[in-house]
């Protein structure tokens, strides 16, 4: 449903780049495809080139992956001379797995980089597969599939109702699953619901404004501020002449540092100063004033990652309370 929504149909080839290992995320798809009538191609094991190379070669026009190797696919596109936005005949992207997927400033940089939609899609090892996704009018958010779940939005550790545009815990209760339904599912999952009616296309399933935003379980407290690594990804990625980036939290002495390590595309290495100063003062102001550090990490020294990204690295120490 939410793959026929984005606007998938059976004429369309479909290129799943994940590896068909254990992490369920993609498995769900890869069947939704093939009931859909689509082309479904598995990629197993295969590199990023040879993956690039079956998206030229066989007339790819579906991609499914994280939004992150979405965007490793086509840095290595780019390093092996192909312009995936005018050599491949790709028309959408389905993201999922990572907040990534609804940050305006990702979608707006594989847009542009691939030449097709990006729709963003979630699910849930524990309650099913896809239970959220964007329709093909991109309504900034995802619609909520009520008619196999009730999506509730509660206060955090609380069970008190948060109203529409107000930031809450998703809990969700499965209502298609015979064996082993869960009711009020605690998701962890920060979200915030908005009315159906903010979309046009005429879907009554209400809308989580940026799809999931993240987890309450990932904010970490620096200095007595809140950070969420989507806010600070959606901030990073505004910049064109970011490649990649890492958070990473360290302590000296009594007081926690935050870090964000940043590499520079090839041909921006002049543009690191300005970008450097746009970064301490946006980070800033969307952190209470909270003091960042940006350091310019050398070309591929960080991580790539083909599923979820790991762009976190808490390095304090763990206090020890045995004594």
């Amino acid at each position: 449903y939410g793959l026929w929504g984005f606007g998938l149909r059976p004429k369309d080839v479909v290129l799943f780049a994940f590896s068909y290992g254990t992490f369920i995320g993609f498995w769900g798809a890869h069947y939704a495809c093939e009931k859909i009538g689509c082309l479904v191609l598995s990629t197993g094991s295969a590199t990023t080139e040879s993956r690039i190379k079956s998206i030229i070669d066989l007339g790819v026009t579906v991609v499914c992956s994280t939004p992150t190797y979405a965007l490793r696919m086509w840095q290595c596109a780019a390093e092996m001379g192909i312009d995936l936005a005018k050599d491949s005949q790709v028309e959408k992207l389905i993201v999922s797995g990572e907040p990534a997927g609804s940050i305006p400033a990702v979608k707006r940089q594989l847009e542009s980089a691939w030449g097709a939609k990006v729709g963003d899609t979630a699910g849930m090892t524990e309650i099913g597969s896809i239970m959220i996704f964007e329709c093909a009018r991109q309504p900034g958010g995802t619609h909520i599939i009520e008619d196999h779940f009730i999506e509730e939005t509660l206060e955090y550790d609380g069970d008190r109702p948060v109203p529409y545009g107000e930031r809450a815990e998703r809990v969700v209760t499965s209502l298609g699953r015979g064996f082993i339904p869960l009711i009020r599912y605690r998701t962890n999952d920060l979200v915030v619901k908005i009315p159906h009616t903010s979309c046009d296309c005429g879907r009554t399933g209400d809308i989580y404004q940026g799809g999931i935003q993240g987890r309450w379980d990932d904010m970490k407290l620096i200095r007595g501020t809140n950070v969420y690594p989507r806010a600070v990804e959606s901030i990073v990625r505004e910049c064109a002449a970011v490649d990649e980036f890492q958070i990473l939290l360290t302590r000296e002495g009594v007081s926690d540092e935050i870090c964000v390590l940043v590499e520079l595309k090839s041909g921006h290495e002049d543009h690191w100063d300005g970008l450097c100063q746009r970064l301490h003062v946006d980070l800033a102001d969307a952190h209470e004033g909270l003091r960042f550090k940006v350091e310019q990490a050398a070309a591929n020294s960080l991580p790539r990652f083909e599923l979820k990204a790991k762009r976190l690295v808490d390095k304090r120490p763990v206090a020890d309370y045995s004594a």
